[in-house]
């Protein structure tokens, strides 16, 4: 009789367990997911805090979740970057436990938290209980840097040239400094009088009537996705060196961005800490898109206001060199630059624009 009544209370002990569990297992329960930082460099490693918290005294002896990390707002396409990452663990009632995980090797663009599911069991582990929740995290991975010194030869051509361009823009009225003479400097601008005090070459500095000083053009349509990558790090790693050095950056690109799909723009900006706006449209570059327009399209509709008082630098990855054509036929860019992801050849002027062929093996311009 007493073998009995312990299989009805333990009968009766399971259902009440059972129903409650049905019924309660996802009240008060809170799951939170944030990156240790908003943003990273390619190539580096990101750290993500799991917070599970249980708000109410029913404990969850067996509970887990699993999530998507989702790359380019894109889940489930071969190569996209996208991980699914899963958690088994014990919550007791009224706790709290955090877990991390890190993210290992990031490529360059926006990576998400989706397809976030939450589960758990009763207390003998025969009822299988499952939840969707919302999870909302993100972080952003800039384009990797190119050493300064493999940029040497094209920071030195375009210096040049913007500088020079700077000459015809300045405001004679505004004298922003003296600094020391440089070799592209014009002999207009030489300080005599503070050349003899100090004895070396002085020269003025004066503020000047625009502020875009360099505008990048990126061909984001032909090439190799490889090929492609490498010119979203020239164009972050040149633009990072010009804003150090005080010259204003602009950016237009044929590309989409992962998150509105429309094409890349960034306004100028001569302060150092405007590269975190160009990083930012570079990371949102979606590669795997078409390209908004041909290259060709795409300069024809840059307007000639755009390319006023600003240095135009082409970058592509065309192998067939149709886009460094396209780009010579655009009014206005006459005395540009060309840069060419693995283009031949050494440094040559053809109809008034500059092409330079850079090496993504060997990471330098082709001499």
């Amino acid at each position: 009789m007493l073998i009995l009544w312990i299989l009805l209370g333990s009968a009766l002990l399971y259902f009440i367990q059972r129903s409650i569990y049905e019924a309660r297992w996802d009240r008060k329960l809170r799951l939170d997911f944030r990156f240790t930082e908003n943003a990273v460099t390619e190539g580096a490693s990101a750290v993500l805090l799991e917070r599970s918290e249980n708000r109410k005294w029913l404990p969850l002896p067996s509970f887990g979740y699993r999530y998507v990390v989702k790359r380019n707002f894109i889940t489930g396409a071969d190569g996209d970057g996208s991980m699914t990452l899963k958690r088994k663990l014990a919550l007791p009632g009224r706790r709290a436990v955090v877990n991390r995980a890190r993210l290992e090797g990031l490529t360059r663009g926006v990576y998400s938290i989706s397809e976030l599911t939450v589960y758990a069991s009763d207390l003998f582990h025969t009822l299988q209980l499952e939840q969707p929740m919302a999870a909302g995290s993100g972080l952003t991975v800039y384009p990797a840097k190119i050493p300064a010194q493999r940029l040497a030869l094209p920071v030195r051509l375009l210096l040049g040239s913007v500088s020079t361009r700077r000459v015809a823009q300045e405001d004679p009225f505004a004298l922003k400094a003296i600094r020391p003479y440089e070799i592209y400097d014009s002999p207009r601008l030489i300080n005599w009088k503070a050349s003899a005090r100090t004895g070396e070459l002085k020269v003025n500095q004066y503020d000047h009537s625009t502020d875009e000083a360099l505008l990048f053009l990126l061909d984001l349509g032909s090439g190799s996705e490889a090929d492609r990558e490498e010119l979203i790090r020239l164009a972050s790693s040149l633009s990072q060196l010009f804003l150090r050095r005080g010259v204003s950056v602009a950016l237009l690109a044929n590309g989409r961005s992962c998150s509105s799909g429309l094409p890349i723009r960034v306004g100028a900006g001569g302060d150092p800490s405007h590269q975190i706006a160009v990083d930012e449209a570079l990371a949102r570059i979606n590669l795997s898109a078409p390209a908004t327009q041909p290259y060709g399209e795409f300069l024809a509709g840059v307007g000639r206001d755009a390319l006023r008082g600003a240095l135009p630098l082409g970058l592509s990855a065309d192998p067939t060199g149709a886009a460094f054509g396209a780009f010579q036929r655009t009014p206005g860019v006459r005395g540009g630059y060309f840069l060419s992801v693995n283009g031949r050849g050494g440094p040559r002027t053809e109809g008034g624009v500059t092409l330079l062929n850079w090496n993504a093996s060997e990471g330098e311009v082709t001499l």
